[in-house]
């Protein structure tokens, strides 16, 4: 029990620092891509988004996600 424990605990920030590095990338890309960041860093936010989903909310659940706005 304490193994599979040790385990789920080293995934997880192995996913919270993975996280953090495509952090890292996407403001580098933010900066460097100035006002074209909407088009050019978007598949690093849609990275992002998808790996902190899961991440510290408890049962492996994310919050609900905030309506978009167009």
């Amino acid at each position: 029990m304490l193994e599979i424990r040790e385990h789920l605990v080293r995934e997880k920030w192995i996913q919270i620092e993975k996280a953090k590095i495509i952090r890292e990338k996407l403001k580098w890309c933010y900066c460097v891509e100035g006002i074209n960041h909407l088009q050019t860093c978007r598949h690093l936010v849609q990275q992002y988004l998808d790996s902190t989903r899961g991440i510290g909310w408890g049962q492996g659940r994310s919050p609900p996600l905030p309506p978009r706005v167009s």
